[in-house]
Order: structure tokens, then C-alpha cells, then sequence
């Protein structure tokens, strides 16, 4: 018996995931703020945060590559930590004077906005752990429970764009 849920998703799938758009799309726009920083920061905070920025997706498409629902939720976890160091990095950016507060509103409505999607997905993701985790111990077969079952496995429809959670 296998103790470790399993995806079953298409490869690909990541890129129809909410968050991993949001990803990208802050990634980008994080790429056209920093080019604004003065070139003392080449090597320095710019790097930095554009290091992080790239991180949120890249962890988002990995954790969705590993076909294990307890990997993905780690991947996500950390795609969420490099969204509080950039968080932290666009606020000292701000400070040491390199962003205006307008610069700085998208940036922020877009971390929040992903913040609070992959706290959710993050929430779905595990809670399904543990039903499909609870049909594994309980001898059921997940693949032959209904949807309607207490204790049923999560399917990729749970994490396409503009999902909510129950």
C-alpha cells in the first residue's frame, strides 16, 4: 500500500494554475521595477530580488512536477517564503529610496493577492492529503469514491485558475 498520495495531473498543467500565473506576472512586473535601481545595485538588491521573484513560479511548476501531493505542498510552502523575501526586499528597496510608493502598490496588491491564493491552495491541497490518506487506511480504493464521499481524492480541477475553496 502506498502511504503517499499521488497527483494525477497532466505535465504540463502548472501553467493553468492561478497562482502560477500570478507568479509570472510578478515576476515580470518585479523585473521592470528593478531595472530602476541605481547600477550600484546590479550585484546587490536587484539581484536579490529578482532571484525571489523567479522563485515563486519555478517552485509552484516544481512541486507540481513531482506528482506527490505532500511534495507539491512543500514546493509551495517555499514558493510562499520567497514571496515574503521579496516582500521584505520591495519594502527595503522602497526605503532605501529606489521605488515610490505608486511604484511599490502594484507590486504589493499582486504579492497579497498571490499571498492569500497560495495560502488557500496550500490549505485545499493538504486538506485532500489527509482524506485521500484516510481512504488509503481505511482499505478504499480512492480512484473508486465518489465525489460526494467524505473522503474523496483530489482531482487537477481543484487547482485551475479561479477555483475557490469550500
Amino acid at each position: 500500500m502506498n502511504d503517499v498520495p499521488q497527483l494525477r495531473v497532466e505535465p504540463q498543467g502548472f501553467k493553468k494554475l492561478e497562482v502560477w500565473q500570478l507568479g509570472r506576472q510578478l515576476a515580470s512586473l518585479v523585473y521592470d521595477l528593478s531595472a530602476l535601481f541605481p547600477k550600484s545595485e546590479d550585484y546587490g538588491l536587484k539581484q536579490q530580488v529578482r532571484r525571489a521573484a523567479i522563485s515563486v513560479p519555478s517552485n509552484i511548476a516544481e512541486g507540481w512536477g513531482h506528482e506527490s501531493a505532500g511534495m507539491f505542498v512543500k514546493a509551495l510552502k517555499v514558493a510562499r517564503g520567497s514571496l515574503y523575501e521579496l516582500d521584505t526586499q520591495l519594502i527595503l528597496a522602497q526605503d532605501f529610496g529606489y521605488l515610490t510608493e505608486l511604484q511599490m502598490a502594484a507590486a504589493r496588491d499582486t504579492l497579497h493577492l498571490l499571498g492569500r491564493k497560495l495560502y488557500n491552495l496550500i490549505e485545499r491541497v493538504e486538506g485532500n492529503v489527509v482524506r485521500e490518506l484516510r481512504a488509503s487506511y481505511a482499505g478504499l480504493d480512492p480512484e473508486q469514491l465518489s465525489p460526494f464521499s467524505p473522503v474523496f481524492p483530489f482531482s487537477q480541477n481543484d487547482f485551475l485558475e479561479g477555483d475557490q475553496p469550500h
